[in-house]
């Protein structure tokens, strides 16, 4: 199950994992998007809700479980980035709605698909996170601030969950240039010196120096951590960067936390609570 698979990225990871011989749902809140979707991908199932409306999720999820049984793999893609702008500037609903879906939507349809995958002893969450989860990203301060918890729910749920057969990853696709939220930002170019056209200017010499990617590169790892290899780095930050098989092998990143949003700390740890 893909959440917002009907467009960007999702659209992208959608043809991807049908490719692989996947059998796919996709959720979305445009109904004509998604239509376009499963048309050109052979009829794909669909489910048209908000991921922000915990009553709406719960009642999707259930339709799907009821209807296929277990989902084996979620991928909680589905996101949304306001124009930027400085904090005490942005109207509070608009901050609050980044919140609304990024981080409640991904709760929502996390908690709903682990109480059956927890049931039944295996499944696979990858959440879709980004640097700006772990670097400061200013004037996109909301965006930020729900990709940081995301990435810190998927390190505690991993650990809740360890000995129940489920795995989860928080996935760091790349600073995509050709489509999703980095390449609807610079569809009109806006005044140099605005947060807008500030950030545009940073997209674009990023994407000159070769530190953004396509959105097909990014597939690569999505699919080694949905196809179910890669358990042992559970509840790990992991980027299209990454070299998943050397990490794998390497397990010593994992014992110092090097792959987990942290703190370089001056002071003796706190003693963390055992799972």
């Amino acid at each position: 199950m893909i959440t917002g698979g009907g467009r960007g990225l999702g659209r992208v990871f959608t043809r991807s994992f049908v490719e692989a011989g996947a059998n796919v749902i996709i959720t979305g809140r445009n109904q004509r998007t998604l239509g376009e979707v499963s048309q050109e991908l052979g009829g794909l199932e669909t489910r048209v809700f908000d991921i922000s409306d915990a009553s709406a999720t719960r009642a999707a999820f259930d339709d799907i479980h009821q209807t296929h049984g277990a989902i084996d793999v979620l991928v909680n893609n589905a996101g949304i980035c306001n124009p930027p702008g400085s904090f005490w500037e942005t109207p509070l609903k608009d901050w609050e709605s980044t919140l609304d879906v990024n981080l409640k939507g991904t709760v929502y349809c996390t908690h709903v698909a682990l109480q059956v995958m927890v049931t039944q002893g295996n499944g696979i969450i990858i959440n879709l996170a980004s640097s700006a989860g772990v670097f400061r990203w200013p004037t996109c301060s909301a965006y930020s601030v729900s990709k940081a918890s995301i990435v810190k729910l998927t390190e505690n749920l991993s650990y809740e969950t360890r000995h129940h057969g489920v795995s989860l990853f928080a996935y760091h696709p790349g600073l995509v240039h050709s489509t999703g939220l980095g390449a609807d930002h610079l569809i009109n170019p806006a005044p140099e010196d605005s947060p807008l056209g500030l950030a545009q200017k940073w997209f674009t010499v990023e994407r000159q120096a070769g530190r953004t990617v396509d959105a097909q590169q990014s597939i690569g790892n999505l699919l080694k951590l949905a196809s179910g290899t890669c358990a042992a780095l559970s509840g790990c930050y992991l980027t299209v960067h990454d070299d998943l098989e050397r990490l794998m092998a390497d397990r010593e990143p994992l014992r110092t936390d090097n792959l987990m949003l942290r703190v370089r700390q001056h002071s003796p740890p706190e003693r963390l609570p055992r799972s």
